[in-house]
């Protein structure tokens, strides 16, 4: 996905060694994939996918500190592994 790549090159500064490790997870799944892309257009968090009753934009409200890669990311981990990521919730994303 050249958007993916041109964002984290471009705009996060990342070299493109870095920005393909952090796209793998982003386009891991078709729906979140998507969603990042139209984010990447818009800025707009949607309210879709949802993920275990969570949206990108719930997620961005839960931690604002979260860049975009890192909310659409965290769908991921909710899919992924839902018990992980339902405690960061519980600890409000605290990784202590």
């Amino acid at each position: 996905m050249d958007e993916i790549i041109k964002y984290f090159t471009e705009e996060k500064k990342e070299t493109p060694v870095v920005a393909r490790i952090l796209e793998k997870p982003l386009v891991k799944y078709e729906d979140i994939r998507d969603a990042f892309l139209d984010w990447l257009v818009t800025r707009d968090y949607t309210d879709t996918p949802i993920v275990r009753e969570y949206t990108p934009q719930k997620i961005h409200e839960l931690n604002p500190g979260l860049d975009a890669s890192g909310v659409y990311q965290f769908l991921v981990t909710l899919r992924d592994n839902p018990d992980k990521a339902e405690e960061y919730i519980k600890n409000n994303f605290s990784t202590k």
